[in-house]
């Protein structure tokens, strides 16, 4: 038996760590797409209430920004990370005074 290995051997050999990166690579670049999309992430939340609303989105959790939050924005364009659990706001999307779609989530 020859010690040395074949062509079709090395081959094989050279392209396993190939193969075996790409699902972490595909993973990352997924990860990586959704950040650059430039979706908003809330980091910290209010529980001040926003008298006049523009406009609704519920941010859910995902890879990299993990706080639960409202985005509401207010007529002077500005927007205003909200707790899900403030009392104003659950009573308002209840009461379907406030209709507030979800982002992209994970």
């Amino acid at each position: 038996m020859s010690p040395t290995l074949s062509i079709s051997r090395w081959i094989f050999l050279f392209c396993l760590p190939v193969v075996m990166l790409v699902p972490v690579e595909k993973d990352y670049k997924a990860h990586f797409s959704l950040r650059s999309l430039g979706l908003p992430c809330c980091r910290t939340v209010i529980t001040q209430e926003i008298t006049i609303i523009t406009s609704c989105l519920e941010q859910q959790p995902r890879y990299g920004c993990s706080q639960h939050a409202f985005l509401i924005k207010d007529n002077k364009d500005k927007t205003w990370c909200i707790d899900p659990n403030s009392e104003w706001l659950k009573d308002k999307i209840e009461k379907e005074e406030l209709n507030c779609p979800p982002v992209i989530s994970e």
